[in-house]
């Protein structure tokens, strides 16, 4: 019923523009999400602290960035701070050994170079992060235990529906003289004639290479999800958490 709701030359083309760009473009947030999720393995297991330092804050005792009267409160951040610089420096934290002073620079450091940035480029990264784009994504996948061209149809209409038209329009003709899904031959000849436009140097390369990349980009929300979601259940991030899918907590903060 479902799968039939959809005229078969529409998974094919959709098909046919992901075989021809597998393993030829690349999403572009990869190498950072995989850099921010390293770190927050490792720095993971020291927020129970900074969420002890936020019960010991008042908004009040906020003068400027981290410089509290209250003291209670200041030295739950060194806690933490200088948890992570174990987890991040932890040669340093050796040589430091006994030396208070030693200690409390290193926390200093590390919290001015190392985690204040990670917890900005944690911001940054989740920016644009729409959790509604995210929900329609995450539905599409049923459409896999179905067929593979309906779900990749289906994910090109909700991550790329402009690029996505403007391919159809390219290597399928007008829909009034789509073929009969009864008649094979004619569907076999459509599909063969929209992968010739698809192939390298193909006039409908470009455009394929286009949807095929929108999605790729798409395809970080969960990533975006599960990061965020950390930053606000920890209190570095303000906002609300309409949507968080299948993504869990980063690793680490078990």
């Amino acid at each position: 019923t479902g799968r039939f709701a959809v005229h078969p030359l529409l998974p094919g083309a959709a098909q046919l523009a992901v075989d021809a760009c597998t393993g030829r473009l690349a999403p572009s947030w990869t190498a950072q999400a995989q850099s921010l999720l390293s770190r927050w393995e490792k720095v993971g297991v020291c927020m129970p602290r900074y969420r002890e330092f936020l019960t010991k804050t008042k908004r009040k005792d906020l003068k400027r960035a981290h410089v509290f009267m209250n003291e209670e409160a200041q030295a739950k951040l060194a806690e933490f701070y200088l948890c992570c610089a174990l987890r991040l420096r932890p040669e340093a934290i050796e040589e430091a050994g006994q030396d208070s002073a030693r200690l409390l620079q290193l926390a200093n450091e590390v919290a001015n170079e190392e985690v204040e940035p990670f917890f900005q480029e944690c911001r940054d990264f989740v920016a644009g992060y729409d959790w509604e784009l995210h929900q329609r994504l995450d539905e599409t996948t049923i459409w896999r235990e179905v067929e593979d061209g309906l779900f990749w149809h289906h994910s090109f209409e909700v991550a790329a529906p402009d690029a996505y038209t403007a391919f159809r329009q390219a290597v399928l003709p007008p829909e009034a003289t789509w073929p009969s899904r009864e008649d094979t031959q004619a569907m076999q000849e459509t599909l063969a004639t929209c992968s010739a436009a698809v192939a390298e140097g193909g006039p409908a390369r470009g455009l394929a290479e286009d949807v095929y990349q929108l999605f790729l980009e798409a395809s970080a929300t969960p990533v975006k999800a599960t990061i965020r979601a950390a930053l606000i259940d920890h209190g570095i991030l303000a906002g609300e958490i309409v949507y968080r899918g299948n993504a869990g907590a980063p690793r680490g903060e078990e």
